[in-house]
């Protein structure tokens, strides 16, 4: 009986051995399952949307502060190059590249994209720069797209104080935060760095769909008109409603005898005239 009982219990426990393995075994596949979907990320120098060397040791990111950002439907900054200033004021490297169009919207909290990677001199930094060319929002309730708007940057500059260290193989991860503010009710916005989510060693993730969109460039609307500035005959007086340049005539300027009366200013005989001196035409005998 007792032999009995025992083959039982040792029954179950290999039942029930058994029956636990099942779910182990599911969760395993799924881990593999998962592990497989969402594959390492791509290293931000090889998705950066301008690369300027073979080896960079650089990568500018850019992300965004919510702020006011919630005020636009899109938000396009167009960048064109990035400073670095040595040491205490010792010098500033540049490097200039072909523009980088960034939608803000969408780059709240860690997202990013890579705009540049490129190769920067090993040494200590203090502060960085960003060439901005032009800003241009839609405000989230625009009926259109003739609503878009230019936000000013006077200096063309946004520099943060930060501390940035380049060196060994590799590559140093830079975060640029930017955000826009509302200036009081003068429905005039101001764009800001922010320091305490940019710098280098900053937690950041690549936004794939953002990144792409970058790739593509902005749309038509976040810029100049193509027929914005002076027009060539600026400055010209024009033949009204003709559009023609009018000249000067032939005979323009002064005429020979302007200012002098028809006798050129002399009289035909000099002295004085034959009355004078006389008294109450009195004359001599």
């Amino acid at each position: 009986m007792k032999k009995c009982i025992a083959l039982l219990i040792t029954l179950g426990l290999v039942s029930i051995t058994a029956l636990g393995c099942s779910p182990v075994a599911l969760d395993t596949a799924g881990a593999v399952a998962s592990a497989d979907a969402t594959s390492p990320p791509q290293a931000p120098e090889s998705v950066a949307a301008v690369v300027t060397a073979e080896s960079p040791n650089f990568v500018l990111l850019i992300s965004d502060e919510p702020n006011d950002i919630g005020d636009f439907s899109e938000l396009w900054v167009t960048i064109s190059g990035v400073g670095f200033v040595i040491g205490d004021e010792e010098g500033i490297i540049e490097q200039r590249f072909e523009p980088v169009d960034v939608n803000l919207v969408g780059l709240t909290g860690e997202a990013a994209v890579a705009i540049w990677a490129g190769y920067v001199p090993e040494g200590d930094y203090t502060k960085v720069f960003l060439y901005v060319d032009e800003v241009w929002g839609l405000p989230l309730d625009a009926e259109g797209e003739e609503e878009a708007f230019e936000v000013k940057l006077p200096s063309n500059k946004l520099q943060i104080d930060l501390p940035v260290e380049v060196e060994g193989e590799e590559p140093t991860d830079f975060v640029f935060d930017i955000s826009i503010h509302r200036a009081g009710n003068s429905g005039q916005y101001i764009l800001k760095p922010q320091m305490s989510e940019s710098g280098q060693g900053a937690e950041y993730r690549i936004e794939q769909q953002a990144q792409e969109r970058t790739l593509a460039g902005k749309p038509e609307w976040a810029g100049k008109p193509h027929e914005s500035g002076k027009p060539a005959s600026a400055g010209k007086p024009e033949v009204a409603g003709t559009g023609n340049i009018m000249e000067p005539p032939d005979d323009a300027g002064n005429p020979e005898d302007a200012g002098k009366p028809s006798d050129g200013g002399k009289r035909e005989e000099k002295g004085r005239p034959d009355w004078a001196g006389t008294q109450g035409g009195k004359t001599e005998d």
